[in-house]
């Protein structure tokens, strides 16, 4: 572990630092550039640096309301229509009116994004080149070919590192003081152990639960360690029961599925059934491009499986702009210049999380979140394509400059006693298996579609695994399935209270939408 001389050591095993940030994609990143100088911040990232979570790998685009045709109020008006009834209309406007000046804060940063052809060279915003996506009236995605997240991350990345400190660990747990408010955080270093750090302030920004489904687009690592982190910690969760299912993954075998980004669609890709049928024509006035509950829905009630056509996309077109998915999925056997592929649903976006407000502060003082773990109210029951990066950029930025005041009067508190954790435990090869398990229970139950019946038991199914499981030990694998038990748990558990199908949210034995849920959210806290 390098920890340079700040934060400064107290005792082996023990750190203190102003600001503790979990996780490095574009929402951590951002927040720890946006704070004031002269804070020390520890960044916790348990995975590769610049490669962990779903930033790296967002393809498509950032909505930003930049184009002659566009504006925020027609951003928000997309916005809400793909949250099926459940938007905050507050949240939704500061969304998308102070995304244009985090694109253009982005652009003097060194975004590389894509422009116009002819104004290479062009500073101006105006210029840049926008990609159409599901739920989009217009053409709104800000882009750097497919390969959007990798961008904003190298940028951010370069903008964050001489103003953090990596520690690599997994977080086990917020610390709290007598009073209930976090205090730090307590680390498993891989060489080290448990260790704990000292923080007047915690920035959850882990990302989504993709991995806690038998087919995602999201990393392994993807397991919704920030929310069962705040559920512990007695933050409220909310709107845990919506999952976005994107709807074209490369139909392919294993746990990981290669996104082909939507962008493919708003270029002219379509979708078509086993006998060639265009079948969204009929089912949405977007077709392709409708939401992607729709999409996604219309998948999996087309006998016989879908392909997508991308042969109508001129060949340079695919290289310029695609080249991730081109290769990509040429290295599975397939060619999107000359074939249509087979696509299905796969676990892509965690739409609920840990509720926040539009500061990122969440019910326990001290807590905040950011990025894809916070309930903010912007997505509703479905997010919009483009929306993740933009509230990762939004909300980081603001939840930084909230920490940033309340610092100016908050001092460090009692971490308390660490955690306890067991001796022993299933091995690796065991804790694999109920991994396994675990996915193939919630993608059976609690996956794109889900009934009453299938949701008990998937609850029945997790309940068993916890005792499987036992006590949590010094181990970053039983630690991360120890969180991914609690998350998926909270995902079924909401889902089963819901009976309609909404968004993301697909219940087959309740398969129209309830105007009696209208604006209704499901909040929990962890009993004391």
């Amino acid at each position: 572990m390098v920890l340079p001389a700040s934060p400064v050591p107290r005792a082996p095993g023990r750190y203190r630092t102003d600001v503790a940030i979990v996780g490095a994609g574009v929402a951590g990143l951002y927040a720890a550039a946006c704070l004031p100088p002269g804070l020390d911040v520890v960044m916790v990232d348990k995975g590769t640096p610049g490669r962990s979570g779903s930033s790296p790998w967002a393809q498509g685009g950032m909505a930003v309301a930049l184009g002659p045709d566009d504006s925020p109020a027609l951003h928000a008006e997309d916005t809400i229509r793909a949250g099926d009834g459940l938007c905050d209309p507050t949240a939704v406007r500061v969304l998308t009116s102070e995304a244009p000046a985090r694109t253009r804060d982005l652009l003097a940063r060194g975004a590389a994004f894509d422009r116009e052809e002819g104004h290479d060279g062009s500073a101006d915003p105006a210029h840049l080149h926008l990609a159409r996506e599901g739920g989009q009236a217009v053409a709104r995605s800000v882009h750097t070919a497919d390969a959007t997240g990798a961008e904003m991350v190298r940028v951010l990345r370069e903008a964050a590192a001489p103003l953090v400190t990596r520690l690599a660990g997994t977080a086990v747990s917020v610390g709290r003081d007598a009073g209930g408010r976090a205090t730090g955080l307590w680390v498993l270093h891989p060489e080290e152990g448990l260790v704990a750090l000292e923080a007047r302030a915690v920035l959850l920004a882990t990302g989504g639960c993709g991995g806690l489904f038998a087919a995602t687009t999201n990393q392994d690592t993807a397991t919704g360690d920030g929310l069962a982190l705040a559920w512990h910690a007695g933050a409220a969760v909310r709107d845990n029961e919506f999952v976005q299912f994107h709807p074209t993954g490369l139909a392919v075998t294993g746990t990981w599925r290669f996104l082909l980004t939507e962008a493919l669609r708003g270029a002219g890709a379509t979708l078509h059934d086993a006998e060639g049928r265009r079948f969204l024509v009929d089912r949405h006035p977007d077709a392709e491009l409708a939401p992607r509950h729709v999409v996604a829905k219309a998948i999996l009630d087309t006998p016989g499986g879908a392909w997508l056509d991308a042969t109508g996309i001129p060949a340079h077109q695919l290289e310029e702009e695609f080249p991730t998915v081109l290769h990509g999925a040429r290295g599975y056997g397939f060619d999107l210049a000359t074939e249509r592929v087979p696509v299905t649903p796969a676990a892509h976006y965690m739409v609920g999380g840990v509720r926040t407000d539009l500061e990122g502060r969440t019910s326990v003082p001290g807590l905040f979140a950011a990025g894809e773990v916070a309930s903010t109210g912007v997505h509703g029951a479905n997010r919009m394509a483009g929306n993740s990066l933009t509230e990762a950029l939004v909300l980081g930025a603001r939840a930084a400059e909230e920490i940033g005041r309340e610092l100016a009067t908050v001092a460090h508190g009692d971490l308390g006693t660490p955690p306890p954790m067991a001796d022993d435990g299933p091995d690796g090869e065991a804790l694999a298996d109920l991994r396994n398990r675990l996915r193939d229970a919630m993608w059976r139950g609690a996956g794109p579609t889900r009934t009453a019946a299938s949701l008990r038991a998937t609850l029945a199914a997790l309940d068993g695994l916890v005792g499987e499981l036992g006590p949590v030990r010094e181990d970053a694998t039983s630690v991360e399935l120890s969180h991914a038990l609690v998350a998926a748990r909270l995902v079924a558990a909401a889902a089963l209270l819901r009976p309609e199908s909404r968004g993301g949210h697909v219940r087959e034995d309740h398969p129209d939408r309830d105007p009696a849920w209208d604006g209704v959210h499901l909040e929990r806290v962890r009993p004391a």
